[in-house]
C-alpha cells in the first residue's frame, strides 16, 4: 500500500501539496482585500478639483484696482480679464503694492492660479513684484450688474487654496489652514452647494468692510447659509454679505 504524503512543513523540503493550495489560496484573497481597501479609501477621498498652479512665474501687465481686494483688469484676447492679487505667503498683497494708487497701470511678476472663471496671480515674491508703466493706456471698470438679494448655501473658503494651491482647497481638513490664510488677508470666497447660478461667489464685504471680522472663522470650512447682495463685476461675482444672516446649515 503506497503511502500518503505527510503534510507535515519542514523548511528544507518541498511544500506540501494540500498547504500549497491553502497559502495560495490566502495569499490571493490578501491582494483581493488589499485591492479593495485601496479602492474604499480613493472613493471616499474629496475630488480634487480642477484647480490650477502654474509652476513658472509670468509677467502681467494691467490695471490696478485696489478694492474691495487688490486685483488686475488685463487684456487677453480681446476681452478682459480680473485677476485677484495675494502674495506669496498666507497674506493679501497690500505690502508688495505699497503706495501704488488705484486705477495705475503696473506689471507684476508671478504665478496665475485659475479654477472656473476665477483667475488670481501669486506674486512671486522676488522683491520687484511691481512695476508701474508708462504710456499704458488704463483698462475702464466695466459697468456693474446687480443681482439681487438672494441667501446661498455653501461653504467659506479661502481663494488661495480654493482656486488650486492645495487640492481639495475646502472641507473640514482644511479648516485650520483657511482660517490662516483668510486671517492673514487672502479673500475669502464663497463657493456654493447645489442651485443653477454660478458656482463661485468671491466674498467681498461683511456689512461693508472688506476684510472679514474674526467672527466668520469659526463658520469656515463648515456648512453653512449666508444672505446678501450678488453683484457682477466684469467677469467676477462678488458676494456683499450680512454678518447677522450667517449660520451652520447642519
Amino acid at each position: 500500500m503506497t503511502k500518503k504524503p505527510s503534510e507535515f512543513y519542514v523548511g528544507y523540503l518541498a511544500l506540501p501539496p494540500r498547504l500549497r493550495w491553502v497559502l495560495g489560496g490566502l495569499v490571493t484573497l490578501l491582494a483581493a482585500l488589499i485591492a479593495l481597501d485601496a479602492w474604499l479609501v480613493a472613493s471616499f477621498q474629496p475630488e480634487a478639483g480642477d484647480g490650477n498652479w502654474a509652476e513658472t512665474p509670468r509677467d502681467f501687465v494691467g490695471t490696478l484696482s485696489r478694492a474691495p481686494y487688490p486685483a488686475l483688469r488685463v487684456r487677453e484676447n480681446g476681452a478682459v480679464r480680473t485677476y485677484i492679487l495675494i502674495s506669496d505667503e498666507k497674506r493679501s498683497a497690500d505690502t508688495e503694492l505699497g503706495p501704488v494708487a488705484d486705477g495705475a497701470s503696473i506689471k507684476v511678476s508671478g504665478y496665475e492660479i485659475k479654477r472656473a472663471a476665477v483667475g488670481m496671480i501669486q506674486l512671486a515674491g522676488t522683491g520687484a513684484d511691481v512695476s508701474l508703466v508708462g504710456g499704458e493706456p488704463a483698462i475702464p471698470e466695466e459697468p456693474r450688474e446687480l443681482h439681487g438679494r438672494t441667501e446661498l448655501t455653501g461653504e467659506i473658503v479661502d481663494s488661495k487654496c480654493w482656486l488650486g494651491v492645495m487640492r481639495p482647497g475646502d472641507g473640514h481638513i482644511h479648516k485650520a489652514c483657511a482660517s490662516l490664510c483668510i486671517r492673514g488677508g487672502i479673500p475669502p470666497m464663497f463657493v456654493v452647494r447645489g442651485g443653477d447660478g454660478p458656482q463661485v461667489y468671491l466674498l467681498t464685504l461683511f456689512d461693508g468692510g472688506a476684510v472679514p471680522p474674526q467672527a466668520i472663522l469659526e463658520y469656515v470650512a463648515d456648512p453653512v447659509s449666508l444672505a446678501g447682495i450678488v453683484e457682477k463685476r466684469g467677469d467676477l461675482f462678488l458676494f456683499k454679505a450680512d454678518l447677522a444672516t450667517l449660520k451652520r446649515s447642519q
